[in-house]
């Protein structure tokens, strides 16, 4: 915008330097009708002429002078108006051409404030949207893994629990083993101490049960 008003001032100051130029010229060119005018005055005397001859050319000479003076004098005031009217009116248009430049660099700046906050809250929306369905995504991971790991907890103690059972069932069955096989040999030892027992007992001759 500071550019766009300084180029605006430096055409107005050009326009001024046109305008004034006429007036400029309208007035050495009344000057140098003014000197014409003077050189045309006779002198009022002369060696060779008496008072009345140079008082009778004089007469003659004032009338054309005094006209061109006045005409000069006219073509002048009538270029400075001209100038005047023309530096008011390139001045309005400058003033006029300098609001507009302002005004649509306004409106320019307007726009783009308003084309960059869209753009900002449309981006904004779209990382809130973004954030929020990673966070959505994390929550179903983690309930996914928690589930897997209740899972495989739960699976654990189940094998652990059977387990258990299967090896109190084996003592079970290896203890159950080992009273049989111990009640065979107890009986087996008793069966021996009892043929040890009767082979062991002296036996009487039947001489000696007569005696």
């Amino acid at each position: 915008m500071a550019k766009a008003a300084r180029t605006v001032t430096a055409n107005e100051d050009d326009q001024w330097a046109v305008a004034v130029d006429p007036a400029m010229a309208a007035t050495g060119g009344a000057d140098a009708i003014a000197e014409s005018a003077s050189a045309l005055d006779v002198p009022a005397t002369s060696k060779n002429e008496g008072p009345d001859t140079a008082e009778v050319g004089g007469a003659a000479a004032v009338g054309p002078a005094a006209g061109l003076l006045a005409l000069a004098q006219k073509l002048h005031e009538a270029y400075v108006a001209e100038g005047k009217d023309t530096r008011e009116r390139l001045i309005t248009e400058g003033q006029s051409r300098h609001d507009k430049v302002v005004a649509e660099a306004t409106a320019k700046h307007e726009e783009l404030l308003s084309a960059s906050q869209a753009k900002y809250d449309e981006l904004v929306s779209i990382g809130e949207a973004r954030h929020e369905a990673l966070m959505a995504d994390a929550d179903v991971l983690i309930a996914e893994a928690t589930a897997e790991h209740e899972r495989m907890i739960t699976e654990a103690r189940e094998r652990s629990t059977g387990m258990v059972v299967e090896a109190r069932q084996e003592r079970a069955e290896v203890l159950q083993g080992l009273g049989g096989e111990r009640s065979v040999l107890q009986k087996e030892i008793e069966e021996l101490r009892t043929i040890e027992r009767v082979t062991s007992t002296p036996v009487r001759s039947p001489t000696s049960r007569a005696g």
